[in-house]
């Protein structure tokens, strides 16, 4: 059985690979990061939210961790715009990830803040995910969360000058 920072370390879907990044929604542009090889994230990847939702939810702990589980179900409920249920998984998510001595990086900070910014972008809370992107920025480095960042950015500056 792969520790948790083990799993996590070869694990990680990042933004080499086009099967890393799930849209959270068909018309979105902003990324969400899923956590591979863990239950549920192959049918959440391919779009049968239902399915990989059950699967993730249904997985022994032993299968995966609490703070995996959180993500990938805040990634499968925001992909099904159910907002209520995507919103705690998300906050869960951050929670663990911000108050867990045994989570191994800020990678994994980032990674909860930028889903639940998505999710918030796609609930029409702007303010909360700008918020949100920043803290996933802040965290990392790694390009997707300042992409997430610079696309609501923009698309706030171009709501106040009147320009869409």
């Amino acid at each position: 059985m792969k520790t948790l920072p083990t799993l996590i370390a070869a694990s990680l879907l990042l933004a080499s690979s086009p099967m890393v990044m799930a849209d959270a929604a068909e018309n979105s542009r902003y990324k969400m990061v899923l956590i591979e090889d863990t239950p549920g994230v192959d049918a959440i990847q391919s779009g049968d939210l239902i399915e990989g939702i059950e699967l993730t939810k249904s997985a022994k702990h032993s299968a995966i961790d609490t703070y995996t589980r959180n993500l990938n179900l805040c990634v499968g409920y925001t992909k099904l715009s159910q907002f209520d249920i995507a919103e705690k998984a998300c906050s869960d998510a951050v929670r663990m990830a911000v108050n867990e001595e045994t989570l191994p990086s800020m990678r994994m900070r980032a990674y909860a803040f930028n889903n639940r910014g998505v999710m918030k972008v796609l609930a029409n809370d702007n303010i909360g995910a700008l918020e949100d992107f920043r803290q996933a920025a802040k965290a990392t480095k790694d390009p997707i969360y300042k992409q997430n960042l610079t696309r609501l950015e923009a698309a706030l500056n171009s709501l106040e000058t009147g320009t869409l």
